[in-house]
């Protein structure tokens, strides 16, 4: 995996960015845009901090999809999308 723990990405511009065999394992991903992000079922998001993150047509499996959305909460200031409704949470 490629570390990138603990790393901050609050309110980054991550459309489109490549996140296989990424560990985000505590990862600070407040506010950002993850949308259409290629994400693998190595790609780790424990424990990560995705408050008003918008993850809007990135594939996720759906162990990764449940996790997050337990964590699910706030809405995107950029894109004005909540967080849950990105992961299509139930």
């Amino acid at each position: 995996l490629t570390p990138v723990r603990s790393s901050t990405f609050v309110g980054a511009d991550m459309r489109q960015v490549n996140l296989e065999m990424a560990s985000l394992v505590n990862a600070d991903l407040r506010n950002a845009v993850i949308t259409e992000a290629y994400v693998t079922g190595a790609t780790s998001f424990e424990n990560a901090n995705i408050e008003g993150a918008d993850f809007t047509d990135t594939y996720l499996r759906k162990d990764q999809q449940k996790d997050l959305c337990s964590r699910a909460k706030g809405t995107n200031p950029t894109t004005g999308v909540d967080t849950a409704d990105s992961l299509m949470c139930p």
